[in-house]
């Protein structure tokens, strides 16, 4: 079976999982009912009811489970796509003012402990200059120099009696492979986000340095760290 995990967003913690064998994802909660979308062979299917990940800043694990049903693998996968089209800090920023994530702003962050991370959907970007202070417009419309993913994959493949999971710090799963249908081949998990929430990721959870901050045009695209480089 392939999964398929979809982040419509997420600020992606690269300088704080540095020399880590995991990588956190900041997440805020969507504005729905539910916080997931699942697919099963293309199919929509109906999630458990009210799936929410919660607002407590909980860690919430990310685990492909080898097929003893305990063994979490690991080995995070930076792919090329994905170094070239996340959204970096200093696109919108001079490097005197990159603010840095505050991870405790986040609803919850999402530990992924092993997955390949490409891009998806890229496309140019244009971005609007607010106040810190009041959040007024500044009337400055940016525009990326190179198209931006506006959502990221985190692929699987698993192997007979493996199972990948969602899983909060208490022990309860949010989600686990486990629940598709007899037969299927591919599940796509997609993690909600939203217009509502690009305030949330765009200014609540970076420490700003400067006068200014900047809200994408439509749905808010996953951010690196600071603006550093790629990795494996």
């Amino acid at each position: 079976m392939q999964v398929t995990i979809i982040l419509d967003s997420g600020g992606f913690l690269l300088d704080e999982s540095r020399d880590k064998p995991y990588l956190d994802v900041g997440y805020f909660q969507s504005p729905g009912a539910s916080d997931i979308e699942v697919l099963e062979d293309g199919k929509q299917v109906q999630p458990p009811p009210d799936v929410k990940l919660g607002t407590d800043n909980d860690t919430i694990d990310v685990e492909h489970l080898a097929s003893d049903g305990t063994t979490v693998k690991t080995g995070v996968i930076r792919s090329p796509s994905f170094n070239r089209d996340i959204l970096l800090k200093t696109d919108l920023y001079d490097k005197a003012q990159v603010p840095a994530f505050i991870v405790s702003a986040y609803d919850c962050v999402l530990r992924f402990h092993s997955g390949t991370f490409e891009s998806f959907d890229v496309t140019d970007r244009h971005f609007t200059e607010h106040r810190v202070g009041d959040d007024g417009h500044t009337g400055v419309v940016i525009k990326t120099t190179r198209p931006i993913a506006n959502d990221v994959l985190v692929q699987y493949d698993l192997g007979k009696g493996e199972i990948l999971r969602l899983r909060r710090s208490d022990g309860k799963e949010v989600w686990s492979s486990t629940s598709a249908g007899s037969g299927t081949s591919l599940v796509e998990v997609k993690l909600l986000a939203g217009s509502a929430t690009n305030s949330s990721y765009h200014k609540s959870a970076l420490r700003h340095v400067g006068p200014n901050y900047y809200l994408p045009n439509s749905d808010p695209p996953p951010m690196d760290s600071q603006g550093g480089g790629g990795g494996g």
